[in-house]
């Protein structure tokens, strides 16, 4: 992982708090449109963007229709449209989020299915990167997710319901320690607070910072305050 601080991305409430919470992919619309139906202009962007797949019988049908797995991710289609062109689209672009669905894809034998927080993971990366380009002008700025962390990963046990902020705390003792220091250091049953303290003084700063920027991002301070993440 190269060096780049996570930045704030002030991301929309109301999709970030259904990713937050557990739903099945074939969940009713209840509780998802009990979230989108109170922000009456978020409703009317869902309703005009998803038109094309509406039989008239309104966008909870739709949602119904398409599942929760595939609404979500057009739904996240929108939001990334606006953060690159400014306006919010006509219609939903699945293209727009496939390497959200990769990253959703690599990881997700080590997530909870019903929780979408490898997809929320993903989702503040993709916004993040876009804020990073836009401000530095610089298409080349990314900030990426190491594939050996998959091998790393597989030395925990069972499935992590926030799986995000451990991709992200693994991310970061990796590029600290190495994965070969790193994965010696967890198979020897080493935890995870003798791993930050072999980190560099640099690197703890850097790690605080990123972790601090994501948590603020998605409205979640949970990982600073209780231990089990």
């Amino acid at each position: 992982m190269n060096k780049l601080h996570f930045p704030y991305v002030n991301l929309p409430l109301e999709f970030i708090t259904l990713l937050k919470i557990n739903l099945p992919a074939t969940t009713a619309p209840g509780p998802v449109f009990d979230v989108i139906r109170p922000n009456r202009a978020l409703y009317s962007i869902l309703e005009n963007a998803f038109k094309e797949f509406d039989d008239g019988r309104g966008v909870e049908k739709v949602m119904t229709a398409l599942g929760w797995s595939n609404f979500r991710e057009r739904m996240a289609s929108i939001y990334v449209y606006k953060m690159m062109y400014g306006d919010y689209p006509s219609r939903t672009n699945m293209e727009l989020v496939e390497d959200i669905h990769e990253l959703e894809t690599r990881f997700s034998a080590h997530s909870v299915n019903s929780f979408s927080r490898l997809f929320m993971l993903g989702f503040y990366l993709k916004m993040a990167n876009l804020h990073i380009q836009q401000r530095e002008d610089n298409q080349f700025l990314e900030i990426k997710i190491p594939y050996e962390i998959s091998t790393i990963l597989k030395l925990s046990q069972g499935r992590s319901e926030k799986i995000d902020w451990l991709i992200l705390i693994v991310v970061h003792l990796n590029a600290a320690l190495g994965d070969k220091m790193l994965i010696n250091n967890l198979a020897a049953g080493k935890k995870f607070e003798d791993l930050y303290e072999m980190m560099s003084r640099d690197s703890q700063e850097l790690m605080s910072h990123n972790l601090l920027a994501y948590g603020s991002s998605i409205q979640e301070p949970d990982v600073f305050l209780y231990e089990k993440v």
